[in-house]
């Protein structure tokens, strides 16, 4: 996926399987935004390799659903490496 002039949150919102309306910003986040953090998560598998995450974020946000029902989800951010290689 090119990306290219794009912001985080458009990436993530054309990436969002859930969203159905790309034309407006569709994902809105607390402000501020509430984080819940974790640390040494072991191996999280991406296309079939194994990454270790030495730290993960769980970032609520909600979205409206294609029938106008509001719809909370998490977006997950894990950080690979960490000198575990």
């Amino acid at each position: 996926m090119a990306a290219a002039g794009l912001t985080f949150q458009k990436v993530v919102e054309q990436a969002n399987p859930y969203t159905p309306d790309l034309s407006q910003s569709t994902m809105q986040f607390e402000n501020p935004i509430i984080v819940e953090q974790q640390a040494d998560l072991g191996t999280w598998a991406f296309k079939g390799v194994p990454y270790y995450i030495e730290k993960a974020l769980k970032i609520p946000y909600t979205y409206v659903d294609a029938h106008g029902v509001t719809v909370e989800d998490y977006l997950l951010i894990g950080f690979a490496g960490g000198g575990a290689y």
